[in-house]
């Protein structure tokens, strides 16, 4: 089971994964506690500490990353990420949502997990480990961000065109390259946060902090 650090000053936990739910007791700023389950909105986690057990919101709490021999602290956390996806049909995923509220999207699009979000997961990511992002969820923000270089590294941002459109692109962070193809760990990419190819001949640049 994976551990959660709370990051509010005082969290209930609830008799069920609802607003509604009888409030069974409280956790508090700091506190490390287990995640058992998520409810199936993905809003509400299961969680444990001590003699309480029950549900809180995902929204203050933060995941306790093992250690790593990543870099880049950003890195720890995109790779905790793998595997959020967006919702099929109507519902939208809270954990994108987050993306792109991470971001200065306006409402209603920062609400729906279907608008672009690669842009959107790299800034959270940033956010996350303590740095300031671009706040856009326009990929090619991030060609303005700290500075270039010419050898990429694990974990640097590297970003993407998206022919035909001249002003779209894709985001992510830096895994491997071949003499085609460019390895990414990054959000959106078919929906969903994972490891994907991108053609050496869509690159753009790489960047790390300046």
């Amino acid at each position: 089971m994976s551990d959660y650090k709370v990051t509010a000053e005082s969290l209930n936990v609830r008799e069920a994964p609802t607003v509604i739910g009888n409030v069974i007791g409280f956790i508090k700023k700091g506190d490390v506690v287990k995640f058992i389950s998520k409810s199936g909105d993905g809003y509400w986690y299961r969680v444990k500490k001590g003699g309480i057990e029950g549900w809180a919101s995902h929204k203050y709490l933060e995941l306790v990353l093992p250690p790593t021999t990543e870099t880049h602290s950003w890195m720890n956390v995109a790779l905790a990420e793998v595997g959020v996806k967006e919702f099929v049909g109507n519902g939208d995923n809270p954990r994108v949502v987050e993306y792109l509220k991470s971001t200065n999207l306006s409402a209603p699009y920062n609400a729906n997990d279907e608008s672009p979000w690669c842009s959107a997961f790299v800034n959270w990511c940033m956010e996350r480990s303590g740095l300031e992002g671009t706040d856009s969820t326009a990929a090619r923000s991030w060609l303005n961000w700290g500075k270039a270089i010419t050898t990429p590294e694990r974990g640097c941002i590297v970003v993407f065109s998206r022919p035909p459109v001249t002003w779209q692109g894709h985001v992510g962070f830096f895994i491997s390259k071949t003499s085609n193809n460019i390895k990414v760990l990054g959000g959106n990419q078919s929906d969903s946060v994972n490891e994907s190819n991108y053609p050496v001949s869509r690159l753009l640049g790489y960047r790390l902090p300046g």
